[in-house]
């Protein structure tokens, strides 16, 4: 049985897994470490992977000569440092960023970075790691719409477990399981491309180019959940995050850089799986929509900043068939000193056959301040809108107790802090949320206040 089900997660993972039971997730996650590493044995460190890089761009390293090495160089010692930057072959400050990794291992009693035994299938595989992510939520939050209970609640909001691999110069490979749930969920994964710093191409299950929050790692996010307006395109209008097919993005210059995205409408359909999310618009199961970003990123004396439009298409399904859902998004930010602003405009439209299109639209306006590298204060506000009642306010917040309340408009606040034990990767986030939802076309809605409080512990590794 144990060998179906390695074979199950091996060749046919799918965004919904069918299992239900805690033991098979943690016999999920053996699994795919297992498949990722396994084959002949491989050992490296981060500094030295860093260093034979470097050596190989320099011209001192030959590619070929490069898979040769089986053991770590001893990276860690200044000596060898030091020789090469005696003999010309590093500056200085090559090697002080070298020097880096090690100061970041000032917490290991070992005074080592920790070695990690890989067996890559690929005899080609020049580098490969593991990645986790462990985010431990709580949720104190009133019930939204009549009879519904508050909801008080631990939980586990998400368990990484990814897998990276390099396969010489410009191949690749990622995956990523989600094992917070009873069902294992696929995050992400795909093969990959690295043509140039202008081009890299990706075949998998990834987020499209659309919303600068929803791009935005969970790790990294200030607020404890993305907005409401980004909830509504993601969560309730299923428009973006997560899809299946061809993707492409790079960096062309001058601060210019782009993504594009050619993938199956509905989030997480997989050619193998009949869990396609369709959200309000019933997308099609065989049907593809598009997605485009264009970015600019620059800074001066006194600030840094960015700005850019996204724009996407994707076809409708079910009543809908026959018509698509087209939005675009305009964002940009801007920080200086300790503060840093952030904010989107996501503006969309399905075309209805025999009727008037349905409009759909929101905002978000985000600050935050970095008391001393350690504390961080985040305000952010949020509003969205659209037509025929689909501000649907279990989707949009959260883990909030509700089945009922759908409403035109919504106004989200949200206040929190911050802090940052070792920065992103290990922090604790406190924060507290004020939903007013309103229905403004007086056809059976109804207004409603949703408040509550959340904290998340997060660790990266």
């Amino acid at each position: 049985m144990d060998v179906i089900k390695a074979c199950y997660f091996h060749f046919g993972i799918s965004p919904h897994s069918q299992i239900n039971e805690l033991e098979m997730n943690m016999k999920a996650i053996v699994i795919l470490l297992s498949i990722i590493a396994s084959g002949s044995c491989l050992v490296l460190h981060g500094a030295d992977q860093k260093l034979i890089d470097l050596l190989i761009k320099k011209g001192l390293l030959t590619q070929a000569e490069a898979d040769t090495v089986s053991q770590p160089i001893p990276s860690t010692d200044t000596s060898l440092v030091d020789l090469l930057v005696s003999k010309g072959h590093l500056t200085q400050a090559e090697a002080d960023t070298l020097g880096e990794s090690k100061a970041k291992q000032a917490n290991n009693p070992s005074g080592q970075a920790p070695t990690v035994f890989m067996s890559p299938k690929s005899k080609k595989v020049s580098s490969l790691k593991f990645s986790g992510r462990i985010q431990t939520q709580y949720d104190n939050y009133d019930g939204v719409g009549s009879g519904e209970s508050d909801r008080e609640h631990f939980y586990f909001r998400r368990i990484f477990i990814g897998g990276h691999a390099k396969l010489g110069d410009h191949w690749g490979g990622d995956i990523v399981m989600d094992f917070a749930d009873e069902k294992a969920f696929l995050d992400g994964a795909s093969a990959w491309y690295q043509a140039s710093d202008a081009l890299r191409i990706d075949a998998g299950q990834l987020k499209v180019p659309f919303g600068i929050e929803e791009t935005t790692s969970s790790s990294k996010t200030k607020a404890i959940e993305r907005s409401a307006v980004n909830r509504q395109f993601a969560e309730t209008i299923k428009f973006n995050a997560r899809h299946t097919g061809i993707f492409a993005k790079g960096k062309l210059g001058n601060g210019l850089s782009y993504g594009l995205a050619y993938a199956n409408a509905g989030q997480n359909n997989n050619s193998k799986s009949s869990s396609l999310k369709s959200g309000a618009y019933s997308y099609e199961q065989e049907a593809q929509g598009w997605w485009g970003r264009l970015r600019y990123d620059g800074s001066n004396d006194s600030c840094g900043y960015f700005g850019g439009v996204e724009y996407g298409s994707m076809p409708m399904g079910g009543a809908y068939e026959g018509g698509d859902f087209n939005a675009y998004n305009l964002f940009g930010n801007l920080h200086f000193g300790n503060i840093n602003l952030d904010a989107e405009y996501m503006n969309g439209e399905a075309g209805v056959s025999g009727s008037a299109d349905q409009e759909h639209a929101g905002y978000m306006i985000q600050a935050s301040y970095d008391a001393d590298g350690t504390w961080e204060l985040v305000y952010r506000f949020s509003h969205v809108n659209s037509d025929d009642d689909t501000v649907n306010a279990k989707e949009i917040i959260r883990r909030a107790a509700d089945n009922q309340s759908k409403v035109d408009e919504m106004d989200q606040h949200y206040i929190g802090v911050n802090y940052l034990f070792q920065g992103h990767d290990t922090k604790l986030m406190l924060g507290y949320e004020i939903n007013e939802l309103e229905d403004t076309s007086g056809d059976g809605g109804t207004d409603v206040d949703a408040n509550g409080m959340r904290a998340r512990l997060q660790i990266l590794f």
